[in-house]
Parts: C-alpha cells; sequence; structure tokens
C-alpha cells in the first residue's frame, strides 16, 4: 500500500509543481444524475453510475450501468457496449474498465439494446494532473436550463486563498460562464470550461469538462436527485453534511424518501447513512445519494493539512552540475499556516526506464546531479515526502540547461543597487519575441551611476539577451534567471 501510494504522489505531486490540478484537486467535480438519450425507449432510463468524473493519469477508473423502469425499479444493465469519444485520451473495456492514454477530456458512452431499441447515456470524464490550484467542481453533467457556481482555491505556504480566476468555454452554445464563474446550461451536448488563475504566478490552468443532458423522456417517479452542496473543498480536519432531495417528471419535489448515500472511494472520504462526509486522506472523489434508482453526485476535494514546498521551485542544472533542495512542512488551515519541524523527508526523481528522459538521480539530502549526457531543454522533477506519511510531498521541476546560474562578473564597487522595468517577463513564440530590458544603476544614496551594464541568460536555449538588453525567445521554456551586473 504505501508503494502505491507513493507511486500515487510521485505521478500526481510532482507535475502538480506546475499548478494544473492536484487537484487533488481538482478540481473536484460536480453533481448530477446521469442521462438518456432522447430516442431512448419510453420505457427505461439508462444511467451510468459513476457519474461526471476527473482523475489522474496513473489512475482507472470502472464504469457501470443500471436500466430504471417506469416505477423507479434499477437493474444492472447486462450486455453494455461501451465507448470513449477519443481513443487517443482514453479507452474503455467490454467491462467498462477505462485504460488512459493521455491528458484531455473524453465522453464516456454505454448502450444498451432491449426489444430492438437502443439506449444510450453518456458522462463526460477528464484526465489532468492534480494541483495546488484547483477548482470544484471539476466535472459536471447536469441538465439543460440549470447553472452551477464554479470555486476556486489555490493551496500555499501562508494558507489556502479564493485566487482571481478568468473563464472560457469551449461551446458557449452548450455551456455558458460568466465572468464570475456561473456555469449556465443551454443545450444538450458536450464542451470544456478553461479556469485561469490570473493572480498566481504562471497562470496556472484548470480544465473542468462539461456533458449536459436533454430531460429525461420517460415519466419516472423520480427523475433527478439534487445534493447539496453539490461540490465542498474540505481539509483533513473538515466534515461536511450533504443533504438529498428527488424531483419527479414535472420538476416537483418528491418527499418521504430517504436517500442511500456511497462514496466513490473510502480511502479518501467516507459517508455515513445520514450525510455526513469524513475525509480521510487527500485526493478528489464523489459521494453518490440514490433513491428510486436515481443517482444525484456530489465531487468532494480533500485538501492536504500539511503542505511540502521544496526550494528552489523551478532550475536550470548543467549536465554534470549539482543543485541542493530543501524541503519545508507546514500544517495549514484555510486561513494559517506555520511550520512543522521534525518532518522527516525522503527524496525521489521518477525513473521513465529510458535513458534520454532519466537525466538527474538524487541522493537522500535532496543533492541533485545531473547526468553527464543530459541533453539540454530535457525536463523531470525531484519529489520530498514524508517518510512516515507518503501521502505528504511537494515537488520541483529541474531542466537539463546550457549553463548553470549567471556569472556576470565580480561586480563594480560605485554600484549599490541596479533597478529594472519589469521584474518578470512572459514572450510568446510568435511574432518579434523581443523584450527590452530598460535598467539603471545606482549608488548607495541612490544617485545614478554611468557603468556599462553585462547581460546574461542561464539557459539559452530558452531564451537569449544581448549586449544592449534584449531578450529573444527561443523556446517555450523561459530560464529562470536573466541576471544582469556592472562592469
Amino acid at each position: 500500500m504505501k508503494n502505491m501510494k507513493l507511486k500515487t504522489l510521485t505521478t500526481s505531486v510532482l507535475l502538480l509543481a506546475f499548478g494544473c490540478f492536484l487537484v487533488m484537486g481538482t478540481s473536484s467535480c460536480k453533481k448530477e444524475d446521469d442521462n438518456a438519450d432522447d430516442n431512448a425507449d419510453k420505457n427505461y432510463v439508462l444511467l451510468i453510475e459513476n457519474g461526471a468524473q476527473r482523475i489522474n493519469p496513473n489512475q482507472s477508473v470502472s464504469y457501470s450501468a443500471k436500466l430504471i423502469d417506469k416505477e423507479g425499479n434499477a437493474t444492472d444493465a447486462g450486455n453494455v457496449t461501451w465507448k470513449t469519444s477519443s481513443s487517443g485520451i482514453a479507452t474503455i473495456s467490454s467491462s467498462g474498465v477505462i485504460s488512459v492514454v493521455a491528458e484531455g477530456t473524453v465522453t464516456i458512452t454505454a448502450s444498451v439494446t432491449i426489444d430492438g431499441v437502443t439506449i444510450n447515456a453518456t458522462a463526460p470524464l477528464g484526465i489532468y494532473v492534480p494541483s495546488l490550484f484547483t477548482v470544484a467542481p471539476c466535472a459536471i453533467l447536469y441538465e439543460v436550463g440549470g447553472s452551477i457556481q464554479l470555486d476556486a482555491i489555490h493551496l500555499t505556504a501562508t494558507g489556502a486563498d479564493e485566487p482571481t480566476c478568468s473563464y472560457v468555454s469551449s461551446d458557449a452554445s452548450v455551456a455558458s460562464v460568466s465572468n464570475s464563474g456561473l456555469v449556465s446550461f443551454n443545450k444538450a451536448g458536450s464542451c470544456y470550461i478553461t479556469v485561469t488563475a490570473t493572480s498566481i504566478q504562471g497562470n496556472p490552468v484548470n480544465i473542468v469538462p462539461v456533458q449536459v443532458i436533454a430531460p429525461y423522456t420517460v415519466k419516472l417517479p423520480v427523475v433527478k436527485v439534487d445534493i447539496t452542496p453539490s461540490s465542498a473543498d474540505l481539509f483533513q480536519n473538515e466534515t461536511v453534511q450533504l443533504t438529498a432531495k428527488a424531483y419527479d417528471f414535472d420538476g416537483a419535489l418528491v418527499s418521504g424518501k430517504t436517500p442511500t448515500w456511497t462514496t466513490a472511494d473510502a480511502s479518501i472520504v467516507t459517508v455515513n447513512s445520514s450525510g455526513l462526509v469524513t475525509p480521510v486522506n487527500p485526493g478528489e472523489t464523489y459521494v453518490y445519494a440514490t433513491i428510486d434508482g436515481m443517482m444525484g453526485q456530489a465531487s468532494l476535494v480533500v485538501n492536504p493539512d500539511t503542505l511540502v514546498v521544496v526550494e528552489p521551485f523551478y532550475v536550470n542544472i548543467p549536465a554534470g552540475g549539482t543543485r541542493q533542495f530543501t524541503a519545508k512542512a507546514y500544517h495549514i488551515t484555510r486561513t494559517t499556516a506555520s511550520e512543522l519541524t521534525g518532518v522527516n523527508f525522503a527524496w525521489k526523481i521518477p525513473t521513465y526506464g529510458f535513458s534520454m528522459f532519466d537525466i538527474a538521480t538524487v541522493n537522500s539530502s535532496g543533492l541533485v546531479t545531473m547526468k553527464s549526457d543530459a541533453m539540454a531543454g530535457m525536463m523531470t522533477f525531484v519529489v520530498a515526502y514524508d517518510i512516515s506519511n507518503p501521502y505528504v510531498g511537494g515537488a520541483s521541476s529541474i531542466i537539463a540547461a546550457i549553463a548553470d546560474d549567471c556569472d556576470c562578473g565580480t561586480g563594480n564597487p560605485l554600484v549599490d543597487h541596479i533597478t529594472v522595468n519589469q521584474t518578470s517577463v512572459n514572450l510568446s513564440l510568435m511574432g518579434t519575441n523581443i523584450f527590452q530590458i530598460n535598467a539603471v544603476a545606482y549608488d548607495a544614496s541612490n544617485n545614478p551611476v554611468t557603468v556599462d551594464l553585462v547581460y546574461c541568460s542561464n539557459n539559452i536555449m530558452a531564451a537569449s539577451v544581448d549586449s544592449d538588453g534584449q531578450i529573444i525567445a527561443a523556446s517555450a521554456r523561459l530560464p529562470k534567471k536573466l541576471a544582469l551586473l556592472p562592469a
């Protein structure tokens, strides 16, 4: 079990350093009942039990489906035919088991033929690495005419905050989204919402797959189960009380119904018979409420109450070079973070089985050594995790560089400090790809000093800088440092 936990941490926390989504949490996923095709037989509804989901690339999920008749009786659907909308992202076996191929969003379709009539049901599946920037819900299955508010959270070494985000729908005719993240469902179909955290360095992105379903055509006693709240993010020491309501074919509330509560993954959260959810371990999962065969879905993101920060966060190391990394653990709440002492860290760099990708090693104290044949521009990750709890860890990214950190000379004693017009630069590979640095040297009294300035880049495969301070992008990976010193 420990190895499995560590594998999950290594695969997800590693890429987590870029803020996609771990999700973890991710994102976190939303509600709803699953759907039937408009052309289905008027006696049955086909229901995909798993609903809308988001998983990590190293995870799988086993789908199942149920048939619900007009009296609300639910039976396992036999002879289900399964397919995905893109085999380049995920495939699905005849028994409903997903095999992940790449990151992205796919639609899962289940089909059953009864009395010569084929009944279909669909549900969205998002496959993305988790991130310290998560969005709830991380996947949505909803009916035409409703709306859902997206909520974002960002975990930092100072606590949790709500970042400023921008929202874009890939197809606003299916589901539109407001500037505040309110998603409205306009017609049956699928799309995805791109959420960009504009207040976080690097502008990390979270993708929310959306499937909008048409109203049911079979007049069941219960056609919809709503769970409130339909999504929630929790820290490990918090709980949340869920409630469920059932609605009939005409949209009226059905009273006197007691839901059956289940959890998709009891290793992440448990739920009791009254809908009280208790976190167990960090991760993303779902809780279901079933009434008369119909199922409502709430997505839960369990945030760790311990955050590990690995420094430096992003670094270039030349072939044969070394770099010392350090790790600190923090106990975090929604408003505070306090450093933890006495945490025993283990260090790991993932291996891929190909020398081209296995570019570095790390020892037990966090010293990373880049291999002598590491190809410039290749990237990997170094992970630090708590030996006593493999769920707790952090990561930093490493790029094989042409040169080590810049050395522009010994400096000039007349110069006390240098100011530049911009401390960070974002360049596009399109267009002119040039940014001009405007720098001024000052003495200790803050008076300008006339000296020659020298500029250098620590990774010219990413960007170079000339003697006049013009930065030119060479690839999509910008170097961490562009240094300048007085000659």
